[in-house]
Parts: structure tokens; C-alpha cells; sequence
């Protein structure tokens, strides 16, 4: 029988010892998310109660048949009503937002939300749709589908408040939106006051696209879809727009004429406590 050289016994050994390093090496490197010292709740309003944001909220309305608009101001108020754990037992807070006329000399309920905070994700429930506002991280051009609990199309039901007979041309696939964050902890200008830390999430924005011909030109279908919010550290949202609707042309026989179906939603902070 052969016997082992020595030096093949040493070969052996530093073989052993350099795989043993690298694998060592190999898990030191995992990366390993933990629950970040900024975290999401920092972006949303602080969720005490007796807390509360005031905006201003510009609404664009379609009237007379969907051929005119119109944009109704008013002042908007969210607070935070109670704390609450919600049906997974997990801690929630109950928002209530009032409305009030420009002059806030008279505030009156709207609607409630609900919103639980997670290390992952601010979830917000709203006329029973389930949103999923902010995701951790908060890095530049990180994606999450933020409507992922959402039907395809949250508009199309008849007894909703919120019902827009919307055609199968506007095309909202709102499960499908990406949320992707913007200017991460840039400053932003919210009315007549900038915000020094700010993150931007932009939901949708399919209003460049060359099909969907806005603005509008009479005699071919348009659409607008777009939706951004901006959140300020330790304030909350601070300015949001929305705009969901859609321009069905006259027939060429108009026998029917063109109109206008859907809304735009701008809010606007103007005060917080």
C-alpha cells in the first residue's frame, strides 16, 4: 500500500480550511432585512388620536351630461378617532376625514378608514378596498403592487358610492399598478410651504401614452390615468392628484354627443398639529 505524502496531507488541509473560510465568508455576506430605523410610519401621520392633517381638496367634476366640468374646493380634515385592533389582532387606527367649506367654520363626517401599520407595509382600508401605501424600503425606484387586494376594476359596482360606468376602453387593471418610489427623502413644495424630507409614490401614470389621447381631441376616445402621492417625515401626506376618466366622442351620426365620465382629486396640505 502506498503511503500519503506529506504534502498531498497539506494540500488537503488548506483545501478543507480555504472552503470552510469561503462558506464562512458566504453567510456573513447574506443580507438580512431587519426592522429599519426609519421606519414607514415616520412617512405617515403620526397615529395618535387626537392627531389630524387639514387639506384643501379640489374636486373636477362632470356635469350636464358629462359635457361641462366644474371644480368644487373645499377643506378636508383627516383625525384620528380611536385606536382599535383589527380582525387579524393586529394594532389599527380609525381616521375619520370631515369636509368642511373653505372657511371650516362648519366640519361635517365624510368617511372613515382604517389604517394599520406593519414593518413591511402602511396598509389603508378605505370604502373596503385594501391599499397597501407604503412599503418598506424606502428606496429610490423600488416597485410594489400596492393594489394587490383590490378587484380588477373597484368602479364597476353599481351600489358603490364611488360607481363610474367606466368602458372596457379605459382599461384600469388597478391590481396591476406598480407603486414605485421617487425623490426618496427630497423636498417638496406643498402649497405655499416646502418640506425638507419627502418621499414620492407614483402609482399610475398611463397618461403619456400616445392612446390615450389627451388632451382631448372631439372625435376620438381619451382617458387619464394617473395617481402620485408625497408624504412628509413626520407630518404625513402632504399633496396628492388623482385623475380617473375617460372622453367618449360624439357617434358620427351624433346621435349621440361626446362627454365625459370619471374624476380628479387634488388634496393639498394646509395645516397639521
Amino acid at each position: 500500500m502506498q503511503k500519503n505524502r506529506p504534502g498531498i496531507v497539506l494540500t488537503l488541509a488548506f483545501l478543507v480550511a480555504a472552503i470552510a473560510v469561503m462558506l464562512s465568508v458566504t453567510s456573513c455576506k447574506r443580507q438580512v432585512y431587519t426592522y429599519p430605523s426609519n421606519p414607514l410610519t415616520n412617512y405617515f401621520m403620526p397615529l395618535q388620536v387626537g392627531k389630524y392633517v387639514t387639506y384643501r381638496l379640489d374636486s373636477l367634476t362632470f356635469y350636464y351630461y358629462g359635457q361641462k366640468d366644474t371644480i368644487t374646493r373645499y377643506l378636508a380634515k383627516d383625525s384620528v378617532e380611536a385606536a382599535i385592533m383589527d380582525n387579524l389582532g393586529r394594532p389599527s387606527w380609525i381616521i375619520t376625514r370631515y369636509l368642511s367649506d373653505t372657511t371650516g367654520a362648519q366640519w361635517a363626517p365624510n368617511e372613515s378608514y382604517v389604517v394599520t401599520p406593519t414593518t413591511q407595509t402602511v396598509e389603508v382600508v378605505e370604502n373596503n378596498l385594501r391599499f397597501l401605501k407604503l412599503a418598506f424600503p424606502m428606496d429610490e425606484g423600488f416597485s410594489w403592487a400596492g393594489n394587490t387586494y383590490l378587484p380588477s376594476n373597484p368602479y364597476s359596482d353599481p351600489t358603490s358610492q364611488d360607481y363610474f360606468d367606466f368602458s372596457g376602453a379605459l382599461n384600469l387593471n388597478l391590481q396591476r399598478w406598480n407603486y414605485t418610489y421617487q425623490n426618496v427623502n427630497k423636498p417638496f413644495q406643498a402649497g405655499p410651504r416646502v418640506y425638507d424630507s419627502t418621499i414620492t409614490i407614483l402609482q399610475v401614470n398611463d397618461s403619456g401614452n400616445v392612446f390615450n389621447n389627451a388632451p382631448v381631441i372631439d372625435t376620438s376616445f381619451a382617458s387619464k390615468t394617473y395617481w402620485t402621492e408625497t408624504y412628509a417625515r413626520n407630518i404625513g401626506l402632504v399633496y396628492r392628484h388623482t385623475a380617473l376618466w375617460e372622453w367618449q366622442p360624439p357617434t358620427p351620426n351624433n346621435t349621440q354627443v361626446g362627454y365625459k365620465l370619471g374624476f380628479e382629486l387634488t388634496l393639498t396640505i394646509v395645516d397639521h398639529n
